[in-house]
C-alpha cells in the first residue's frame, strides 16, 4: 500500500516536471539573455585599452568610452594587454597612439594625418563579444569622425568668416582706387585737352616757322645774289684796275699817236709842198703821169683847209682833239680814280658779305633743321594727342570698370556676409549633421521579449516532445490513460492535449509574473500559448503514435530545422537559401509569427492571418489523429 502510495506521488511528480519543462527551457535562457545589451551587462566585458597618447585626446578618448557605459574598460600597458587578450582576461584591445592628439589636431594644418585607433579582438575567446565591442568601436570612431569634422568646419568657418573683412579691406581699396581714378579721369581730361591745345597752338606756329623758313630760302637766295656781287665786285675791282690801266695806256699812246700825227701831219705838209712845188708842174704842164697827177691832187687837197675843221688845219684840229680826249681821260681818270676808291671801300665789306652769306647759310640750314624738327614734333604731338585721346578713353573705361567693380564688389561682400551667416553654429551642427530621429513602428521593449516568441515555441515543442517520450513510453504504465498500453486512443489524445493546454497556461503565468513582459492583450496571450501548445501536441502526437521510434527521430530534426529555419532569432533572409526555401513549410514560423502579435503589437491583418494557419494545423493533425485513434480502436 505504502510503495503504491510512493508511487501516485513520483507519477505526479514526473507530471509536474513534464509540465513546467516548457517554463524551465524558455525562462532560464530568456533571463539568461533577457538584457544582454543593457547597463550593467555589457559594460561587464572586459576590453584592454594602451594609450600611449602624449597630448589630451588620448585621455578624452577612454574617459568617452567610459562614459558610455557600453564595456569595462581597463587602461593597461602594453605586455600586460597583450597577456591579458590571450589568455581570457581581456576580449579585446584597443590601442591609442603616441601621436593621436596630433593627427587629431592636424586637421587645421596644412599637412595632414589621419589619426589611427588599432583594435584588437580575439574573435577565438568569443565571436560575439568581438562583434559587440566591434560596435562600440564604430561608434568611437564615429564620435572621432564628428570631433574632426567639428574641427575642420570650425577652422574654415573662421576662415571663411575672415574673408569678408577681406573683401572689406579689397573694397576700400577700390574705394581709394576709385578716387585715383576720379583723379587720373580728370587729369588726363586736362592733359587730353591741354594737348589738343598744344596741337592747335603749335600748328600755327609750326606755320610761322614755314615762313621763317621760307623767308630764310629768300634771304639765302639773296644772299646767293651778294655772292655774285661779291664776285662781280671782284670782277668790278680788276675792271677798274683794267681801265685805270687802260686808260693811262690809253694817255700814253694817245699823246704818242698825237706826236705821231703831229710829226706826220708834218712830214705830210713837207711832202705836201715837195709835190705842189715839184710835180703839180708837170699836171699844169701835161707832163705828169697819171700817179703823178694823182699825187698832185692829194698834195692840193691836204693843203686846202676843210670846212669840218673851221678853217683849221689838221694839226690844229689833231692838237684841239687830242687836248679834249685828254680832258676827257682826266675826267676819267678823276671817276676811274672815285671808282677806284669807292672799290676799295667795297673791298673791306667783302669780308662782311662773306661773312653774312655764310651765317644766312648756317641761319638757312638750322631753319631746315628746326623745319624738320617741328614736323617730327608736329607728328609725336598728334601722336600724342591720339594717345591721350586713347588715354583718356581707356581711363574712362577704367573709371568706368572700377566703379561697377565697387558696386559688384559691395554687393558681394553684403552676400557673402549674409550668406555666412549661416555658418554660425556650423561647427556644432557638423559635429552631428544627422539626427536619427527613431519613429519605432511595434517597438519592443526589451531583447528578451523579441525573442520570447521563438522560445517560447521551442520550449512547447521540447516540453510536447517530452511529455510524449517520458509519459507515452512508460514501461511501469504508471501513468494510466497516458501510456502506450491504453487502448482508448480517443480518451489518451484529448488527455494529451489537456497537459499540452495546462502546461501552456503554467508557461504563460510564470513567464507573465517572473519576466518583464509588457503584454499587449492577456486573453490573446493566454490564446496564443494554448493554440500553440496544442498545434505541436497534435503534430508530435501524430509522428510518435503512428511512426514510433522514427516519429521521435522525425520530430528531433523538425526542431533543428526549426531552430535554423524559423526566423526567430536572425532574419530569414541572412540565412542560407535552402532554410530560406523550407521557412514557410515549418510550423514554428507561423507560431512565432502568431505570439508576436500579444508580446510586441497587435496587428489584425497578420494576428488573423497566423492565427487561421496554426489553428488549420492543429485541425488537420488533431483530426488526423482522432481519425487515426477510431481506425485502431476498431481494429484493435
Amino acid at each position: 500500500m505504502k510503495k503504491k502510495k510512493e508511487n501516485s506521488i513520483f507519477k505526479y511528480i514526473v507530471i509536474a516536471a513534464v509540465l513546467i519543462i516548457p517554463f524551465m527551457y524558455s525562462f532560464f535562457y530568456l533571463k539568461a539573455y533577457w538584457n544582454p545589451y543593457g547597463e550593467g551587462n555589457i559594460d561587464n566585458i572586459p576590453v584592454a585599452i594602451i594609450n600611449q597618447d602624449k597630448g589630451d585626446k588620448g585621455k578624452a578618448l577612454v574617459k568617452s568610452i567610459e562614459d558610455s557605459k557600453k564595456l569595462k574598460i581597463s587602461v593597461v600597458t602594453e605586455e600586460k594587454a597583450n597577456d591579458g587578450l590571450n589568455n581570457g582576461d581581456y576580449y579585446a584591445i584597443i590601442s591609442i597612439p603616441k601621436t593621436f592628439t596630433s593627427d587629431m589636431e592636424s586637421a587645421k594644418n596644412e599637412v595632414k594625418h589621419h589619426a589611427m585607433i588599432t583594435y584588437s579582438p580575439n574573435q577565438k575567446s568569443n565571436y560575439l563579444a568581438s562583434q559587440i565591442i566591434n560596435n562600440v568601436v564604430n561608434v568611437v570612431e564615429k564620435n572621432l569622425d564628428n570631433q574632426v569634422n567639428k574641427q575642420i568646419v570650425s577652422t574654415l568657418t573662421n576662415k571663411l568668416n575672415e574673408v569678408p573683412e577681406s573683401l572689406e579691406t579689397i573694397e576700400n581699396g577700390f574705394s581709394k582706387l576709385e578716387d585715383g581714378s576720379n583723379q587720373l579721369k580728370e587729369g588726363s581730361l586736362t592733359l587730353n585737352n591741354g594737348i589738343t591745345s598744344l596741337k592747335e597752338n603749335y600748328s600755327k606756329f609750326h606755320n610761322r616757322i614755314t615762313s621763317i623758313s621760307n623767308g630764310l630760302t629768300e634771304l639765302n637766295n639773296a644772299t646767293s645774289n651778294l655772292s655774285m656781287l661779291n664776285d662781280n665786285m671782284d670782277t668790278l675791282i680788276t675792271g677798274v684796275s683794267t681801265i685805270k690801266n687802260g686808260e693811262d695806256y690809253f694817255n700814253s699812246k694817245l699823246n704818242a699817236y698825237i706826236d705821231g700825227v703831229q710829226t706826220e701831219l708834218n712830214y705830210t705838209n713837207n711832202m705836201s709842198s715837195i709835190i705842189v712845188q715839184e710835180i703839180c708842174p708837170k699836171v699844169m704842164s701835161g707832163t705828169a703821169t697819171q700817179n703823178e697827177v694823182q699825187l698832185c691832187g692829194i698834195a692840193n687837197g691836204l693843203s686846202t683847209p676843210s670846212s669840218n675843221f673851221e678853217n683849221k688845219n689838221l694839226i690844229t684840229y689833231l692838237q684841239d682833239s687830242g687836248n679834249l680826249i685828254k680832258d676827257g681821260s682826266s675826267t676819267v681818270q678823276n671817276g676811274i680814280a672815285e671808282l677806284n676808291a669807292k672799290v676799295s671801300g667795297l673791298s673791306e665789306i667783302k669780308p662782311q658779305i662773306a661773312k653774312l652769306q655764310s651765317g644766312v647759310q648756317t641761319l638757312k640750314n638750322g631753319s631746315q633743321t628746326l623745319y624738320n624738327s617741328s614736323i617730327e614734333l608736329q607728328n609725336g604731338i598728334n601722336q600724342l594727342s591720339s594717345g591721350s585721346n586713347t588715354l583718356y578713353q581707356g581711363i574712362s573705361t577704367l573709371n568706368s570698370s572700377i566703379a561697377t567693380a565697387k558696386d559688384e564688389l559691395n554687393i558681394n561682400v553684403k552676400n557673402t556676409k549674409k550668406e555666412l551667416k549661416k555658418l554660425d553654429g556650423l561647427s556644432n551642427y557638423s559635429e552631428k549633421p544627422v539626427k536619427i530621429n527613431t519613429k519605432e513602428v511595434n517597438k519592443v521593449s526589451s531583447y528578451g521579449t523579441a525573442f520570447s516568441p521563438f522560445f517560447i515555441s521551442i520550449a512547447l515543442w521540447v516540453g510536447s516532445l517530452m511529455m510524449f517520450i517520458v509519459l507515452y513510453y512508460d514501461k511501469a504504465n504508471r501513468f494510466g490513460i497516458l501510456g502506450i498500453e491504453n487502448q482508448n486512443r480517443i480518451q489518451r489524445t484529448l488527455a494529451y492535449h489537456g497537459l499540452a493546454t495546462l502546461s501552456s497556461i503554467i508557461l504563460g503565468i510564470l513567464l507573465y509574473f517572473l519576466l518583464d513582459f509588457e503584454i499587449t492583450n492577456i486573453f490573446l496571450y493566454f490564446l496564443t500559448i494554448i493554440i500553440t501548445s496544442n498545434a505541436f501536441m497534435a503534430i508530435i502526437e501524430f509522428l510518435i503514435g503512428n511512426f514510433q521510434d522514427i516519429g521521435k527521430f522525425i520530430a528531433l530534426i523538425l526542431l533543428v530545422l526549426q531552430l535554423a529555419a524559423a526566423g526567430g532569432t536572425f532574419p530569414i533572409e541572412t540565412v542560407t537559401k535552402g532554410f530560406r526555401w523550407m521557412h514557410n513549410l515549418l510550423p514554428m514560423t507561423y507560431t512565432v509569427r502568431l505570439l508576436r502579435e500579444p508580446l510586441v503589437s497587435i496587428q489584425s491583418n497578420l494576428l488573423v492571418k497566423n492565427l487561421i494557419i496554426v489553428i488549420a494545423i492543429f485541425v488537420v493533425f488533431f483530426t488526423i489523429n482522432i481519425v487515426m485513434d477510431i481506425y485502431k480502436q476498431k481494429k484493435h
